[in-house]
């Protein structure tokens, strides 16, 4: 009872993580334009002195990799969770095969995203980041192309998490019913044998 609770309390860290590193990657292609249009006093000495035009790019391209290492040290320790988590599942007294599956397709797609999508979003990000407009639009198609696939494996992980977390709540109400049924039905044997 113990692991399924644990894995329950991973679940949710893995879910509500995925909601908030998903809002920091969407608020991170925003904070370069922040900065150039409502600059802190300290830095708008330095902006008015180097002009917007050259540090623009830079400080897209530095926005944009703090989103990239984010994402990218967030699918790793999703793996982590993962694996965790099928370990709790497997080892837990009432192994549900449902729970056990519903698991490892979120850990399947993590690794698909992991693997097959952030490195070439990584690489197509980073020359986008200082190409000029014009010659800039396959590589934004491709960026888009995998930026689509990548949100919709990543809604599919959410919906299979909440899935995942209706089923343990479903499960955990069963176990509590049961155990209530089994003291009434106690009960009422001891005041029978009396």
């Amino acid at each position: 009872m113990f692991s399924r609770r644990f894995a329950t309390f991973l679940l949710g860290i893995w879910m509500g993580c995925c909601v908030l590193v998903d809002a920091l990657a969407l608020e991170g292609q925003r904070i370069a334009t922040r900065i150039l249009d409502i600059p802190i006093i300290e830095a708008k000495a330095a902006l008015t002195k180097s002009g917007d035009a050259p540090i623009a790019p830079l400080l897209h391209h530095l926005a944009s990799e703090q989103v990239r290492a984010t994402v990218e040290n967030w699918e790793t320790a999703q793996l982590v969770i993962f694996a965790a988590m099928l370990v709790l599942l497997v080892l837990t007294d009432q192994r549900k095969i449902l729970a056990v599956i519903l698991a490892t397709a979120m850990g399947l797609l993590t690794l698909i995203q992991h693997y097959g999508i952030t490195p070439d979003l990584n690489i197509l990000g980073r020359s986008l980041d200082f190409l000029a407009e014009s010659a800039a639009f396959t590589v934004r198609a491709q960026v888009w192309t995998l930026t689509q696939i990548y949100v919709v494996l990543e809604t599919i992980k959410l919906l299979t998490g909440g899935l995942l977390a209706s089923y343990f709540f479903a499960m955990e109400s069963t176990v509590k019913r049961s155990k209530t049924r089994r003291t009434r039905s106690e009960d009422a044997a001891l005041a029978a044998s009396k």
